[in-house]
């Protein structure tokens, strides 16, 4: 953590990971905050998200007024900045306040950034078209983002050119985030309105949900529907609370990522969407943070058997790295080492009884 520690004014933010994310990502230090259960990391992270929260449409960077940063600062690729190329940081902001909040009794932290927290929630609001949360690089006034895809899964898509979705797009994950990202400003905000709205975010799942893969989609965009079995279905029970989908299509999310399974947790994606595409960052990899967000969420709808697998992880971080590649039988670590929510994920195992009891 030491070598990761940035000071910034009065107070302290960490880097992603070393060598090659030596800068904030919002993503990654609210998630760490909540997964290592450490309500001063999640609290700095929050303040410095509110002090450059986005104000106006910037076509270069992607910022919109409202929209949390992606990575600060931002570097740039195909000729514009990543600053602000996400689409689910707005909503960790969000959720992070709402645990901060139900960690500590704290109210304080919430009403200093309450406009902050309005302003995210409008931006939330702007991304709806009907129930649905859609992403497209025109909010901002640009034709493109730098980065190609803008949730975590940030390298490509499957089954698109250059592995880019055409605009618009719905990210299932997202919208199920998103929709998460409002209910917590509805408590905090004690707002009916926004109840409403999520619950309207909520009744649009049914149409994000594939029957024939027994998963949420991986993408719809203009060119149709991406289907496939990823990670992103299990990892969406970390915001989906029992009775947001039924019973059934639980059962089938657990039965389909059965072709996830590895031993060391959940791949990213299924052996035959990871054949159609190019980059392995994203698609024949096992993430450390990953695994403890599925098993925050098959802890709360009480699936023993993905608490088993995504547990796995547990043996195999000796140091803390970012990944895990898989070729074949062959395992090896990749990408940085240390990783901030690898080390995050490592404390989560070790006092997950603790931190899901908040979630």
């Amino acid at each position: 953590m030491e070598r990761l520690r940035i000071k910034y004014k009065d107070f302290v933010l960490y880097k992603a990971g070393l060598p090659n994310f030596p800068r904030n990502f919002a993503r990654d230090g609210i998630l760490s905050g909540i997964l290592a259960g450490d309500p001063e990391l999640l609290r700095d992270q929050l303040v410095f998200c509110s002090e450059i929260q986005g104000r106006k449409r910037n076509p270069y960077t992607g910022e919109e007024p409202g929209k949390i940063f992606h990575e600060y600062p931002g570097v740039e690729l195909r000729g514009l900045s990543t600053q602000f190329n996400t689409c689910d940081s707005t909503a960790l902001y969000l959720l992070g306040f709402e645990f901060h909040e139900s960690t500590t009794g704290d109210k304080r932290l919430a009403i200093r950034y309450k406009e902050n927290i309005k302003r995210a929630v409008d931006y939330i609001l702007s991304h709806l078209n009907g129930d649905v949360f859609i992403e497209s690089p025109e909010f901002s006034g640009a034709e493109r983002f730098a980065l190609k895809v803008t949730y975590w899964k940030d390298s490509e898509i499957p089954d698109r050119k250059d592995g880019e979705p055409d605009y618009p797009v719905i990210y299932p994950l997202v919208h199920i985030q998103n929709m998460r990202g409002l209910k917590s400003a509805a408590r905090i905000l004690g707002s009916k309105s926004l109840e409403k709205t999520s619950e309207s975010m909520r009744k649009a799942l049914q149409t994000l949900y594939d029957e024939e893969t027994g998963a949420f989609y991986i993408a719809i965009d203009k060119q149709g529907h991406i289907r496939g079995v990823s990670s992103d279905s299990l990892h969406a029970l970390f915001y989906l609370e029992p009775g947001d989908i039924s019973e059934e299509m639980v059962r089938k999310i657990v039965e389909s990522s059965s072709k996830l399974e590895t031993p060391l947790g959940y791949r990213t994606m299924s052996h035959e969407v990871a054949e159609r595409t190019k980059n392995p960052y994203h698609t024949r990899t096992v993430w450390p943070f990953e695994q403890a967000i599925i098993n925050i969420g098959a802890k709360k709808f009480g699936l023993k058997q993905v608490e088993e697998v995504s547990s796995r992880i547990r043996e195999w971080l000796d140091t803390d790295p970012e990944i895990f590649i898989l070729n074949g039988e062959d395992v090896k670590k990749g990408g940085c080492d240390p990783q901030l929510w690898t080390i995050a994920a490592k404390r989560y195992f070790q006092s997950s009884k603790q931190i899901q009891s908040h979630i």
